[in-house]
């Protein structure tokens, strides 16, 4: 009895050495990964605080995109609406320009036409001029010899005056001339018995 109680008294030790020997090793190695999962907890704990301070950083600057990306559509739009505005305001102004710049070259065409016309009427007053200058020094000597002629007339009927009076004095004794004959010759007649000299006749 004491005998077959012996190996079961072994048994029982060994197996409970054993069990002993599972559980120490058990609970080391329960340790051990209860410390690496802590560890790895820890780690996770900070990864993931770092992760939602990164989440919430891409958040807020997600936010800031969007109201970016809200300015920058608004201030596209109201790009769109200036350049719009702005091409209209060039599609008017380029009328304008193409009706200025007719008006200009008509007013050119116009201002090299008065040009012409200046130079012709300048050639024409120069001819004029030229002309008048003939005619004033024609004049000169058309008055210079009318002076003269009406000199010359002056003494003319200055000698037509003389002459007319000498004329006058002529034929007063002209006539006292033919009485005296007439005179003379009545007294020859008388004398000679009416025989008249062929003078008297």
């Amino acid at each position: 009895m004491s005998f077959i109680g012996r190996p079961i008294n072994l048994a029982v030790v060994a197996v409970v050495a054993l069990l002993l020997a599972g559980t120490v090793g058990a609970t080391v190695v329960y340790q051990s990964s209860a410390s690496d999962l802590e560890a790895q907890n820890e780690q996770l704990r900070d990864r993931n605080e770092e992760l939602r301070q990164e989440l919430e950083n891409a958040r807020t600057e997600l936010q800031i995109l969007r109201e970016r990306v809200a300015d920058l559509n608004q201030s596209l739009q109201q790009t769109e609406g200036d350049v719009g505005q702005v091409a209209s305001e060039l599609e008017s102004t380029e009328r304008l320009l193409n009706q200025t710049q007719s008006e200009l070259e008509e007013t050119e065409a116009s201002l090299q036409e008065s040009r012409d016309q200046l130079e012709a009427v300048r050639e024409n007053l120069d001819e004029a001029r030229s002309t008048i200058s003939d005619l004033e020094d024609r004049v000169s000597e058309l008055e210079q010899e009318n002076e003269e002629l009406e000199s010359s007339v002056s003494d003319l009927e200055d000698e037509n005056q003389d002459l007319s009076e000498r004329v006058d004095d002529l034929q007063d004794e002209n006539g006292d001339l033919r009485d005296d004959l007439d005179s003379v010759c009545d007294d020859l007649a008388d004398a000679q018995n009416g025989s008249v000299p062929s003078e008297c006749r």
